[in-house]
């Protein structure tokens, strides 16, 4: 693993002060990494990305971190929008289909790790493209191991209860109850204006990035919610609740007044 400068000219302030609080794992889906860098690197392109990772674990600083790099475009997250401006973006060459290399996958945990521990980022904050833009964007793909890169706490992973499979079958068939519990779990359902995601596309990122299998069965139909689905669902909203509830300060208890003379 080496590291190289590959300066980008694509970037500029992040807004309001904002501060890195979000990974996002992207793939080039182009085919090379060279020809990526030209990408990412081009004027003209008005894209780029703060890291790019090659399959030799090679990783290309782009954009410094504390700039805002064009990588996640039209985007939502937790009922934010200008993703762009809370997050550090992670692209890896890949021809969208390929197995990421075991080089890679190892470079980027230690980046991810190192990019974490500096800026105080939780593992549930390191998400895939196709996560805050559902519908525009399929990166990193059904192909990228995040359970096994959750062992990593490179992302956290779900291990539904027994409660969060409780009537699971009813709730995959309620989109108003889909909705509700994808909002809690992050995924912005109509956040760009009505049908914008579709709740389909919510499904079919979420599948991609939770319930992969669905991909690999001659009988799953991604973007239609199964019973895995709402449960996995309910125990990624869940791990949020949690996460926030430590992240949260205690309440100081009011001062009382003092007594009346």
């Amino acid at each position: 693993m080496k590291c190289f400068d590959r300066p980008s000219p694509n970037f500029d302030d992040r807004a309001n002060g904002a501060k890195p609080e979000l990974i996002i794992v992207h793939y080039t889906s182009m085919e090379s990494t060279a020809a990526a860098l030209t990408r990412l690197t081009d004027p003209a392109a008005k894209v780029s990305s703060h890291y790019l990772i090659d399959e030799k674990g090679n990783i290309f600083t782009l954009v410094n971190e504390e700039k805002r790099a064009w990588h996640a475009g039209v985007s939502s997250w937790m009922g934010k929008d200008d993703v762009n401006s809370r997050s550090i973006g992670i692209e890896l060459s890949n021809r969208n289909g390929e197995p990421y290399t075991n080089q890679q996958l190892f470079a980027l945990a230690i980046l991810c790790k190192d990019i974490m521990h500096r800026n105080n980022i939780p593992p549930e904050n390191i998400i895939g493209h196709s996560d805050v833009a559902p519908g525009r964007k399929f990166d990193p793909g059904t192909h990228f191991p995040w359970e096994k890169m959750a062992r990593h706490d490179v992302g956290r992973w779900p291990a539904p209860t027994l409660a969060d499979a409780f009537n699971a079958a009813a709730v995959a068939k309620s989109p108003v109850r889909l909705k509700k519990l994808f909002n809690d779990a992050g995924y912005t359902v109509h956040a760009h204006g009505k049908d914008t995601p579709a709740l389909k596309d919510v499904i079919f990122a979420f599948q991609q990035h939770f319930e992969p299998e669905v991909f690999e069965d001659a009988n799953g139909t991604p973007g239609k919610a199964t019973e895995t689905t709402v449960a996995r669902l309910r125990a990624i909203a869940r791990l949020n609740r949690e996460a926030a509830a430590e992240n949260t300060p205690p309440v100081k208890p009011a001062t009382p007044p003092p007594p009346a003379p």
